[in-house]
């Protein structure tokens, strides 16, 4: 092997492992897809509050909140709509069947170990819903004591406990976490009369999560996972009603992961993914989805890399308050793919066969290659087709004032292309990527208001620079996206989106003290697809301040400081954003 092979093969070595880019393990030098990793350790010296907001500064995605603590929140990749985001919590989806979107509010950080951030199409790998690209969560697993209490502005309150051990070939984990918060007004004047309330809106939400793994045979575990989140949300739907969601959102999984030789791996895993809300108020109602999955994968050692291919069966049931005019739908893929490494050429393929009970069937498809000609640079190129299934809302939902669901509608389709150069080396990384991404039958509201059809088309254009670094007790990292995303038959930006956003953070260490700065940007953005100068919501920059002292090598005293210049901002019209607030917690963990 050559010097630089040497160089490249012990990067690679020590390099993170994945797995969502191409749902097998790969060091991420390795990895041709545009992909983030938010690991344990930067979540807990960020010390966020929220899903949404941890992935706004470290995952390069634009959110939508519609308030403060527990408010429906949406995340927009590369562009693309909050539907476009397929989330997985270890493997399982979770989302809403009934309108399509994902619960990120209500899943709290205590559970979560480790984040993977895949942007761009992701429907070759996991099927309907991945135009923008797959969010996938990894809950805490292993060996570990953990403990934490932390308290804030608005009456926040949180607490956290999680214990993993070791017994024998068994392994067990528990999490358990707790918040409740006074929250403040999710409305302001500026929303419409009918939904402003200037009442404060609380939120509370506890979760658990228990995990059992036994090795019954070397190579051959079977494991059960659970995980769970209630979250109770008031909010706002005019004036002098008192209105409240409680939201469950949660998964079962039983795997059977087996190593049947030495180069071939085989995952079984069935599963049952949840959304369940009841709405009390002015509009009571309940909407249950319950998603029971099946995967079969078997991964095998080929030509120099790993080809990956597998059977996956979906069925998702509604039940409701609303009387939807079908109840149930099945879906089935086949899947397969390969990644691997041919000398300096790197190649990722595959492709995809979904067949749906309502609109029959689709298929998707992606190639990528890369050129590794140096052991830290590389370029690659790729490109690749997506689709979103339409949801029970869009397709089922009964005649109400005139308007109903449209069963005749077809998937949402996109074709996307990009270009990319990283550098990964000894200090820090970088990378500049350039993107394309043309959506067409997008599903919106006909003329005469009374059902949705498939006549909208969007085109996003843009580029994504990132990088990081780090020397000794310093860390420097940071992301800028310039984008167009714009409808294409008004030439209009798309709603809520930005054409710039990004963030940038700086951190010392300092023996046992550690500190830390955040900037969140944001261009300009409009509340409405007409782009009107009164929906016009401007850019911001915010200023969040970070601070710990292990003062053992157990116990960590930390705080943080958000929106320290107190800054007045949107990012949904008529809603309201936190000022500045600060959070401070204690924290225990040992192995």
């Amino acid at each position: 092997m050559s010097l630089a092979g040497a160089h490249a093969a012990d990067a690679t070595a020590l390099a993170p492992v994945v797995v969502t880019a191409t749902r097998t393990p790969q060091p991420v030098t390795a990895v041709l897809a545009d992909l983030r990793v938010i690991d344990a350790e930067t979540i807990e010296r960020a010390g966020a509050l929220s899903l949404a907001e941890l992935l706004q500064v470290h995952g390069g995605v634009e959110i939508s909140t519609t308030g403060g603590p527990g408010q429906v929140s949406g995340l927009f990749l590369r562009g693309a709509n909050t539907n476009h985001v397929l989330l997985l919590v270890d493997g399982v989806r979770v989302n809403s069947a009934t309108t399509g979107t994902n619960a990120f509010e209500h899943l709290p950080l205590a559970q979560i170990e480790r984040i993977e951030i895949l942007r761009g199409p992701g429907s070759s790998l996991y099927g309907a819903d991945a135009i923008g690209g797959v969010i996938q969560v990894f809950t805490k697993q292993g060996p570990r004591t953990q403990a934490s209490l932390g308290a804030g502005r608005w009456g926040l309150r949180e607490g956290s406990f999680g214990l993993g051990r070791t017994i024998g070939a068994t392994r067990l984990s528990l999490q358990a976490a707790a918040q409740r918060s006074s929250g403040f007004s999710a409305t302001n004047d500026a929303a419409s009369p009918f939904v402003f309330n200037p009442d404060d809106d609380a939120y509370r939400n506890t979760s658990l999560g228990l995990g059992a793994e036994h090795d019954v045979a070397a190579g051959h575990t079977l494991a059960l996972r659970l995980t769970t989140a209630r979250g109770t949300t008031d909010f706002d739907s005019g004036p002098g009603s008192d209105d409240v969601n409680r939201q469950r959102v949660g998964q079962l999984a039983l795997e059977s992961r087996n190593r049947i030789s030495a180069g071939w791996r085989s995952l079984l895993r069935l599963a049952r993914g949840t959304d369940h809300l009841d709405t009390t108020g002015a509009f009571p109602g309940f909407f249950d989805t319950d998603q029971d999955q099946a995967t079969w994968q078997n991964d095998l050692d080929l030509f120099g890399g790993t080809l990956s291919a597998g059977l996956e069966g979906r069925r998702e049931k509604v039940e409701s308050s609303t009387a939807y005019t079908r109840s149930s739908r099945r879906q089935w893929g086949v899947f397969g793919g390969w990644n691997g490494q041919l000398g300096p050429q790197l190649i990722e393929a595959s492709l995809r066969h979904d067949h749906d009970s309502q609109f029959g069937g689709h298929g998707s498809g992606r190639l990528g290659w890369g050129w590794r000609f140096t052991p830290q640079w590389r370029v690659s190129a790729a490109a690749g087709t997506a689709f979103k299934a339409p949801s029970f809302n869009d397709l089922y939902y009964p005649e109400s004032f005139g308007f109903s669901g449209n069963p005749d509608l077809k998937p949402e389709r996109s074709r996307s292309a990009e270009l990319a150069a990283r550098y990964d080396g000894a200090a820090g990384r970088a990378g500049l990527v350039l993107f394309e991404n043309r959506i067409r039958d997008l599903i919106a509201v006909d003329p005469s208001f009374t059902t949705v059809i498939n006549v909208n088309r969007a085109r996003i254009r843009g580029l994504t620079l990132d990088g990081a670094w780090r020397s000794g007790p310093w860390r420097l990292r940071g992301e800028w996206t310039q984008q167009l995303p714009l409808d294409e038959a008004s030439e209009r930006l798309l709603v809520r989106r930005a054409r710039q956003h990004g963030s940038a953070a700086l951190d010392h260490d300092a023996g046992a003290w550690r500190t830390g700065a955040e900037l969140v940007a944001s261009g300009a953005r409009f509340g409405t697809v007409a782009n009107t100068e009164a929906s016009r919501m401007g850019g911001y920059v915010l200023l969040n301040l970070t601070a710990g002292w292990s003062f053992t090598p157990e116990w960590t005293l930390s705080a943080r400081l958000n929106n320290a210049f107190d800054k007045r901002y949107e990012i949904a019209q008529g809603y309201n954003t936190p000022r500045r607030n600060l959070f401070v917690s204690l924290a225990y963990s040992a192995l």
